[in-house]
C-alpha cells in the first residue's frame, strides 16, 4: 500500500499543479524568464494555497476511513463517529444533485456549480463548529479566543472567494477545464477545513490531542520528510496532554471541595 499511496499522492499533486497553470492561464516559465518577480511570488502563493489540497484531500479521506474502522486509535474512532452524520448528509446531497443533472435530459454545462457547491456544507459546518469551540471549557477554563478568531477570518475569506468563483463560473466566465479545476479545488479545500476544525473541537471536548497513526505512517514512510515534521509534534502533544490532565484533576478536586462545604 505504501507505493500505491505514494503514486496517488504525487499523481494528484502533479496533476493539480499542471492543471492549475492552465486554469489560471499562467506560464510560470514565462514569469521567470521575464523576471516578473512580484507576479511570480503571487502565482506561487496562489498555487501553494490551492493545488496542495488535491493530494491532502486523499490523505484526509484515507485517514477518516481508517479512523472509522478503529485502526487509528480510540480518539480518532470517536472523532470519526462524531462527523459521520455530516459526511453522510453531504454525500447523499451530492448524489441527489448529481441525479438531477443526470435525469434532466439537458446536456451538462460546465458552467454549473454542482461540484464546488458540495463543498459549501463543509464550510458552513466548520464556521458553526468554531462558534461551538468558543463555548468549550477545558479544566474549567475557556479556550483561547484569538486562534479561533484567526481561523474564523481565514475560513470566512476562503468562503467569500469560493462564492465569488462559483458566481463567475455560473455566469459562464470560465472555460470547462477552468471550471472543473476551480470546483474540485473548492471541494477538496472545504473538506480539509471541515476535518481540521472538527478534530480540534473533538480533541478539546476530550481534553486530549493525539497524532493520527495513519498520518504518522504516511508522512514518514510514504512521503518522507527529512525533518520528520509531523512526528516532531508528538512529544509536545504528550507534554500538553499531561499538563491538561493535571489541570483537570485540580479542577475536579476544587469542585469536590466546594461541594463538601
Amino acid at each position: 500500500m505504501k507505493y500505491f499511496h505514494r503514486v496517488v499522492f504525487y499523481s494528484l499533486l502533479v496533476s493539480s499543479l499542471v492543471w492549475a497553470c492552465f486554469a489560471l492561464k499562467t506560464n510560470p516559465f514565462s514569469l521567470l524568464y521575464n523576471f516578473e518577480f512580484i507576479e511570480s511570488v503571487k502565482f506561487i502563493y496562489i498555487l501553494g494555497g490551492t493545488a496542495v489540497f488535491w493530494p491532502i484531500f486523499y490523505v484526509e479521506i484515507m485517514d477518516y476511513l481508517i479512523s472509522s474502522f478503529g485502526r487509528n486509535g480510540k480518539l480518532y474512532k470517536t472523532y470519526a463517529n462524531s462527523i459521520k452524520k455530516d459526511i453522510v448528509v453531504s454525500f447523499v446531497a451530492a448524489l441527489i444533485l448529481g441525479s438531477i443533472y443526470w435525469l434532466d435530459l439537458v446536456k451538462y454545462n460546465f458552467s454549473g456549480i454542482d461540484l464546488g457547491y458540495v463543498g459549501f456544507p463543509f464550510l458552513i459546518y466548520s464556521i458553526y463548529t468554531l462558534f461551538q469551540i468558543m463555548k468549550i471549557k477545558v479544566a474549567g477554563k475557556p479556550v483561547r479566543k484569538l486562534p479561533i478568531i484567526v481561523m474564523f477570518v481565514v475560513i470566512a475569506i476562503f468562503t467569500i472567494l469560493a462564492y465569488s468563483t462559483l458566481v463567475k463560473n455560473s455566469s459562464g466566465e470560465y472555460e470547462a477545464y477552468q471550471a472543473i479545476w476551480f470546483q474540485l479545488t473548492i471541494l477538496f479545500a472545504s473538506f480539509f477545513i471541515f476535518t481540521s476544525v472538527s478534530f480540534q473541537k473533538h480533541s478539546l471536548e476530550k481534553g486530549k490531542v493525539e497524532l493520527s497513526q495513519f498520518k504518522k505512517y504516511f508522512f514518514s514512510q510514504v512521503i518522507r520528510s527529512k525533518n520528520r515534521l509531523y512526528e516532531s509534534l508528538e512529544e509536545p502533544l504528550i507534554k500538553m496532554n499531561e499538563k491538561t490532565l493535571q489541570e483537570k484533576a485540580k479542577y475536579s478536586s476544587s469542585l469536590r471541595k466546594k461541594g463538601k462545604k
